[in-house]
């Protein structure tokens, strides 16, 4: 496919039904961008990618690649760029529909600010809420005293998330399941750090966006549906895979003293919850081991052989 404005990436795992309304979604509403449309299918079971590779044939414009193995979020979405055209990536997750044209509001909100590199839109729940679309980075004041002392000590201003925005601005970090980037920064950054498998992707890129010099924006007229975990299970794996991408986060972006005073505070906190939830002592077992890499469900996944 030639001039490729935008190429939609999203990621397939055992969950082709969500695939299928996000594919619709995108054929009904994108109309002012060229584009194609990526689905990665992370080693799904066979009969859940015979149902996707049936949908996937509905529009040219549609390229299904499938992983032999679970690749997680960010090596899934790493591996359809390996095979992207775009000037933009469009990353969704497959439980979310686009309810307008998104891809050609975020290409022209890009093209018109040149210090812009990664935008989102109004990502709205089963209640119509935008509480999920942007968010801070973890900070140690706001750990220790709350996200409104945090923003005191900020030299960026970000707006807190349960402020309703009504025009584009300026945030710290922005939801994962709806990125728009610019390609050519997106490459320049080194793309998702693959270490972390499904959770902290977003703080981790966007906080790289900020560091580089490029800016991250909320852009409201953009509108997302997401319907949220529909490719999850599994709570308690699910909870101890988060903190271990939460740690590796800190690891990466704080020096000793800092990372060290997050820890400790996520420490009392998970303490608390051994006598107040029933997964609370699992949870603060692997915190004493230090939330280990090893541990990931990374490393749980296998190779099918039925997927060469």
């Amino acid at each position: 496919m030639e001039n490729v404005e935008v190429s939609f990436i999203t990621i397939n795992y055992n969950s082709s039904n969500y695939t299928k309304s996000l594919l619709n979604s995108i054929l009904l509403n994108t109309k002012g961008a060229s584009y194609e449309v990526i689905v990665v299918d992370n080693a799904s079971s066979e009969e859940d990618f015979k149902n996707l590779s049936a949908q996937c044939f509905w529009s040219e414009s549609v390229k299904l690649i499938r992983s032999p193995i679970n690749l997680g979020f960010a090596g899934g979405n790493m591996f359809g760029v390996s095979v992207a055209k775009g000037r933009y990536y469009f990353f969704i997750n497959n439980d979310c529909e686009l309810l307008n044209d998104a891809a050609s509001i975020f290409k022209e909100f890009l093209t018109t600010h040149s210090t812009a590199a990664l935008v989102t839109g109004s990502v709205l729940d089963k209640e119509n809420r935008a509480s999920s679309s942007y968010k801070q980075f973890p900070h140690i004041a706001k750990q220790l005293f709350g996200n409104s002392v945090q923003r005191l000590f900020s030299k960026r201003k970000f707006p807190s998330n349960k402020v309703k925005l009504e025009h584009p601005a300026q945030v710290e970090v922005i939801s994962g399941s709806c990125m728009f980037f610019d390609a050519k920064v997106f490459c320049e950054i080194g793309g998702f750090d693959t270490v972390f498998f499904l959770y902290c992707e977003e703080e981790d890129i966007s906080k790289r966006v900020w560091d580089q010099g490029g800016q991250v924006y909320f852009v409201p007229s953009a509108r997302i549906f997401h319907a949220s975990g529909g490719s999850s299970s599994q709570e308690t794996s699910l909870e101890k895979e988060y903190y271990i991408s939460y740690f590796h986060l800190l690891d990466k972006h704080y020096g000793k003293l800092g990372r060290g005073l997050l820890k400790l505070a996520l420490f009392f906190k998970l303490l608390f919850r051994v006598f107040k939830r029933r997964s609370g002592l699992s949870i603060f077992a692997s915190m004493l081991g230090g939330f280990a890499k090893k541990d990931s469900l990374r490393y749980k996944q296998v190779i099918k052989k039925d997927c060469f």
